[in-house]
């Protein structure tokens, strides 16, 4: 087992039957099962906040107030785009396609998709709540 999956400090965002994707304080880590090969993904502003792996382990998303795909031909690539911070959740919505909400609470709340393959991304709706807070949305 990979020294850093037994570390109280390691949180896991996401995992898999292959991959186990989490972070210790500020710098997020891709781990594979099998052979416990550690990827390093960056170092976040604050701890990241959510992280999502694809159905087929090919590639995974990292986010706070930045985030970074990983796809599984090596390539890590920051999203540093103003309206695309402080994401708070993922989900997947096709092979290659993936939903980011942006905090709910901020002016900028708003669901936006994103494509991992080209990087497009195009703002879905707004979407912004009032109520007291809570880490779990009907988005």
């Amino acid at each position: 087992m990979n020294k850093r999956l037994k570390d109280s400090n390691f949180r896991i965002l996401y995992k898999t039957n292959e991959l186990v994707l989490g972070h210790e304080y500020e710098y997020a880590y891709l781990i594979s099962k099998k052979d416990n090969e550690e990827i390093y993904l960056g170092s976040f502003y604050g701890d990241p906040s959510c992280g999502l792996i694809s159905d087929s382990n090919d590639w995974c998303l990292v986010g706070g107030d930045t985030s970074v795909v990983w796809r599984n031909d090596g390539t890590i690539l920051p999203i540093e785009d103003n309206d695309l911070r402080w994401i708070i959740q993922f989900r997947q919505t096709a092979p290659y396609e993936a939903e980011l909400l942006i905090d709910p609470y901020s002016e900028k709340g708003a669901v936006w998709k994103l494509n991992i393959a080209t990087l497009k991304f195009e703002k879905l709706r707004d979407f912004r709540s009032d109520y007291n807070y809570s880490d779990k949305f009907d988005w």
